[in-house]
């Protein structure tokens, strides 16, 4: 591993560091990143370091007190770059007020959506990544109504981002999408 994965790797740890993620006997957040990285490089093919030190720096701005000048000081412009891409932006409370539960997850799902349209071929390939890693997770811990609602939200995602992006990672969510059980609850 490269002295840069190593560095990042290592941030993604340090960073998320006691959070977990959601559902019965939650994993370490940091395994998360840790598996956008991996599916990104064995599934999509990717080998550029920098692609893959975004992968695992992806979520610590959004879940850490991480800023993006920060990651710019230590990985350098394009990784920095590539992680602001895929740093979501959240409805302020004004834009949430008064919205109903669903309200406020299609609104989420819309700026999610509409910032995707937007992002480089390479943030979409580690966008389709990150969304693969979540949705093996969503079938695993969420509940049917969730899991519909994400399941539904990956097909947006999937009519946004080109296959050509990455093939083996966008076909690695359609199969997901064509095979997974019936939902029960």
């Amino acid at each position: 591993m490269s002295d840069l994965l190593t560095k990042a790797l290592n941030w993604c740890v340090q960073g998320h560091a006691g959070q977990f993620r959601d559902g019965d006997s939650a994993l370490p957040y940091a395994c998360h990143p840790v598996e956008v990285a991996t599916l990104l490089r064995h599934v999509g093919g990717v080998a550029d370091e920098f692609d893959l030190a975004a992968a695992f720096l992806h979520d610590l701005i959004e879940e850490t007190d991480t800023s993006l000048e920060e990651i710019e000081a230590e990985f350098g412009a394009e990784v920095a770059s590539l992680v602001d891409e895929l740093t979501r932006t959240e409805p302020t409370l004004d834009e949430i007020a008064g919205l109903t539960e669903q309200e406020v997850w299609q609104l989420r799902s819309d700026m999610l959506c509409a910032e995707i349209s937007l992002m480089s071929p390479r943030a979409q390939r580690i966008k389709l990544s990150d969304r693969l890693s979540n949705l093996q997770e969503s079938e695993r811990v969420r509940k049917k109504r969730k899991r519909l609602r994400y399941r539904q939200q990956s097909e947006r995602i999937l009519a946004i981002i080109p296959e050509q992006v990455n093939p083996p990672l966008w076909r690695a969510i359609r199969h997901l999408l064509d095979t997974a059980p019936a939902l029960k609850d």
